[in-house]
């Protein structure tokens, strides 16, 4: 019967020793003895987890790889204002459009072409000059830097299939590589639809348009805001009346009606004021109805204003209403 303290014997692994064919010894006796009898084993796990370590090595490098792939593909566009030129006559006319981006991701990438939801690219575009960057090579690549507002130009017609959701399709280089985004519009932002409205839409009144507004002053009494109006029908007609169908304000104007040639722009001065400050601090859009005369027709059409004056129409209801 074996004796306890050789029944609790430690396990010896061996001393490892270098092997050398010329010299016999314990390193080069068979089956792996070390001579004393028991077994080298050191140079396996050795081996062994060396293997495992050069694996996981492998395995980061690659996962750290994919990660810096992932960032440096990454793209966070924001969509500003859209500014549209049209080109008589405007329910025909090709429409040249600058749609304000800002990179608020965190590097640099370079934007190749835009494409606008519910417009085609115009055929007629002059090439090298306003036409989609996607379609001609001639055009540079914009280069966005982060926290940088850049403006991208194309040239369209309206696709009267397809009303425009707002979207914008963005063609953009990173360094990972070619790719495009989908950048949404902003709340309160109509320029695409009465863009849109304008190039679908045939009756005469169609060609009637306001263009961006500026305000000349602002306090508590009202804000002072001059209205572009624009006749693209390609004959005369009159503006008989301007008024504002934006709840919780109503506008006045100085002379009314006004005469506008074919193809020419009035500046309108009108003069805002809150009549109703609960409709006031509801509103979402600001909006005007245009009375429209030509011959002996008269027609009546709202327009849609842009941010700037939506942003002026909030500022007057908080000085008025909150004070």
């Amino acid at each position: 019967m074996e004796a306890d303290e050789d029944r609790y014997r430690p396990m010896e692994l061996g001393t490892v020793q270098r092997a050398d064919p010329a010299t016999p010894g314990p390193a080069a006796a068979d089956d792996g003895d070390s001579g004393d009898g028991q077994p080298t084993q050191w140079p396996r796990w050795v081996a062994l987890g060396a293997a495992l370590l050069a694996g996981a090595a492998v395995g980061i490098v690659a996962n750290n790889a994919r990660n810096d792939a992932a960032e440096y593909g990454q793209v966070d566009l924001v969509r500003g204002t859209v500014l549209v030129e049209t080109a008589p006559p405007l329910a025909t006319g090709p429409q040249t459009m600058t749609v304000n981006l800002i990179n608020t991701g965190p590097r640099e990438i370079e934007i190749l072409g835009v494409r606008i939801d519910g417009f085609v690219p115009a055929e007629d575009a002059d090439p090298g000059a306003d036409g989609d960057a996607e379609d001609d090579p001639e055009d540079e690549p914009i280069i966005a830097a982060p926290g940088l507002w850049v403006a991208a130009r194309t040239t369209v017609h309206a696709d009267c299939d397809r009303r425009p959701p707002g979207t914008v399709e963005v063609r953009v280089r990173t360094g990972s590589g070619e790719q495009t985004v989908v950048v949404e519009g902003q709340p309160g932002d109509d320029q695409l639809i009465w863009a849109w409205q304008y190039g679908c839409d045939s009756s005469p009144e169609s060609g009637v348009f306001i263009g961006d507004t500026r305000t000349v002053s602002a306090d508590s009494s009202g804000a002072r805001i001059v209205l572009p109006v624009s006749n693209g029908t390609g004959q005369a007609i009159q503006i008989l009346e301007l008024e504002a169908t934006t709840p919780g304000f109503t506008m006045t104007t100085d002379t009314m009606p006004v005469d506008v040639a074919a193809g020419e722009l009035v500046d309108v001065l009108t003069t805002w004021t809150v009549t109703d400050c609960a409709d006031a601090a509801r509103f979402t859009d600001a909006t005007v109805a245009v009375n429209v005369g030509s011959g002996d027709m008269e027609s009546r059409i709202t327009q849609p204003l842009g941010n700037p004056t939506l942003i002026e129409l909030v500022r007057l209801a908080v000085r008025v209403c909150e004070t």
